[in-house]
This record gives structure tokens, sequence and C-alpha cells, in this order.
């Protein structure tokens, strides 16, 4: 019994870092400032990253953005293959499908969401593009552990399913 509360530990902990590191290294791909060319300038937009075999992508995020492309028609959803992007793909370093690159109008990376994201999280995205920063919290203008969290729960949408 003791041997599989541990194991069952070890398990738990593994997870709980991983999705650490994935929030951590999708914030460092926000601060590289890398521009993407995929629809023009003075557009926001949304690159979904894919395989050929990802059963994920395509029965619960190509439909999500599709009930989200409806609802926001200003913006561009463009699908690639992450063959067909190689380079980029290890440039941030995603090690999963599906996973979304939300994009402001300047071309800048906002939100990197490894593994299926739904069309509401992709909504409030979006929606903080054209929103300005929310006041601080506090009278010392710092940033609460609440603010840190809620930023670090909007990079990590759900656990990493294929790649």
């Amino acid at each position: 019994m003791l041997e599989r509360t541990i194991v069952i530990i070890g398990l738990m902990s593994l997870v709980v870092v991983f999705r650490w590191y994935i929030g951590w290294h999708g914030q460092r791909v926000i601060k590289q400032n890398i521009q993407l060319n995929h629809f023009p300038l003075g557009k926001a937009g949304i690159i979904a990253l894919h395989t050929e075999h990802c059963v994920e992508c395509e029965r619960l995020q190509k439909p999500a953005l599709a009930r989200l492309q409806k609802h926001r028609t200003d913006i561009s959803i463009v699908w690639r293959s992450i063959q067909e992007e190689a380079s980029l793909v290890k440039q941030l370093g995603i090690m999963t499908v599906p996973t979304t690159l939300v994009r402001n109008a300047n071309g800048q990376i906002t939100h990197v969401n490894m593994g299926y994201v739904n069309e509401d999280v992709l909504m409030q995205q979006l929606s903080l593009l054209s929103a300005p920063p929310p006041p601080a919290r506090n009278a010392k203008n710092q940033i609460s552990n609440e603010d840190i969290l809620m930023q670090q729960l909007a990079i990590i949408s759900a656990p990493p399913h294929c790649v």
C-alpha cells in the first residue's frame, strides 16, 4: 500500500512539474517577441498547428475553432502542419499538438496553448488583445500571487495528449 501511495504521489508530482514547465515555456516564447507573418499585419489571428493523424486536432480543436470563427469574423485562423512549420516548431519548442498560437495585430505571439483549448479560452485571449491592461490590485502596484496564477492558467489550457 505504501509503494502505491509513493508511486501515485510521484506521478502527480511529475504532472505538476510538467504543467509548470509548459506554462514557463509559454511565457518564455511570448517574451522572445517572435514575429509571425501568416496573415497581414493589422489583423489578429490564430495559428493552429496539427499533424495528419492527430485525433484530438480533428475531433476537438477544428470544431472549436470553427465555432470561434462564427463569433469572431474579424480574426484569421490558419491551420498549419508541424511538418510545414518545422523551423517555427523548433524555435518555439512546441511539444504537442494541437497547439494554438494567438497573434496580435502587430504580428507578435501573445498566447501559446499546448494541447486542446476550447473557444471560450481563445475568445478570452483574443479579447485581451484589444483591452487595456488591468489596473494593479494593490497600492504598491505589485502583481499579486493570484494575478500570476491566472496568467499561468491562461497559458496552460489543457494537458498535452498527442504528438
